[in-house]
């Protein structure tokens, strides 16, 4: 059995450096088999934007892709409140081009761009007790009137392009208004109600994990439960993280 490591590294800023804050082994990745990747956390564009070890970014998906047999069979485990649209629809996309088969078990929730990232899977499999979550796009403006008209047109293309995607996973006779509709609504949805829109299925055991997430209070209707994290907890976190970090970095200099 070959076993190989994979290491994710994040920005030190306070020690300047980036470190390794977590890793994943594939195993028998040579043969094929036995191959798993979690996406849990907030999904961000770069390394630079992570705010937990959790979060992932486009360029993390590609490397550990990359050490992979393009044909290999693997099981993709998604446990995400969401984050940033064009990060996520790359990581789909990245997603998409690999050939082998890609099976999405969706462990605690699935929202935002996370389900689009989930479309990509040829096999999907919700959790009993798991969520699914779709909704219109969201950002922060800042100008005039010509400013906030360029946005909107901005936000109405990038719910066109998430839209185009859930189409190519929704069941036969399930329109794109019913989709829009539904999206609109900033909809939450068990596995069971998923599969009335969508091709998964559901298994029929707990979800595993719940999702701590700083998008978490940017939607309207979460349900009641979920445990969220707002931005400024993050940030002390992450300072916290990084003031520890340039103490352990002080002392390795004086050799301590």
């Amino acid at each position: 059995m070959k076993t190989m490591k994979m290491n994710f590294r994040k920005r030190n800023g306070r020690a300047k450096k980036t470190e390794n804050v977590g890793y994943i082994e594939v195993k028998d990745a040579m043969q094929g088999s036995g191959i798993e990747m979690y996406i849990y956390g907030d999904i961000v564009s770069t390394e630079w934007d992570k705010w937990s070890d959790e979060d992932r970014c486009p360029q993390d998906i590609a490397d550990f892709l990359a050490q992979i047999d393009r044909n290999a069979d693997m099981t993709i485990y998604i446990n995400s409140g969401g984050g940033d649209v064009f990060a996520g629809i790359g990581i789909y996309n990245i997603l998409k081009r690999h050939t082998g088969h890609k099976k999405g078990i969706v462990d605690g929730m699935a929202a935002s761009i996370a389900s689009v990232i989930l479309m990509a899977c040829d096999e999907i499999v919700v959790a009993s007790g798991a969520q699914v979550m779709i909704h219109k796009p969201l950002t922060i403006g800042l100008g005039n009137a010509d400013d906030f008209a360029q946005i909107i047109e901005q936000l109405d293309k990038c719910q066109q392009s998430i839209t185009e995607i859930y189409m190519c996973k929704a069941k036969e006779g399930v329109t794109e208004d019913e989709i829009t509709e539904k999206i609109n609504a900033e909809t939450w949805m068990s596995g069971a109600e998923a599969a009335e829109l969508f091709d998964i299925s559901v298994e029929e055991k707990p979800a595993i994990a719940a999702c701590v997430s700083c998008m978490m209070d940017r939607y309207r209707y979460k349900p009641e439960g979920i445990r969220t994290e707002s931005a400024e907890d993050a940030e002390a976190r992450r300072t916290a993280a990084e003031e520890e970090a340039a103490i352990i970095a002080e002392m390795e200099l004086c050799g301590i």
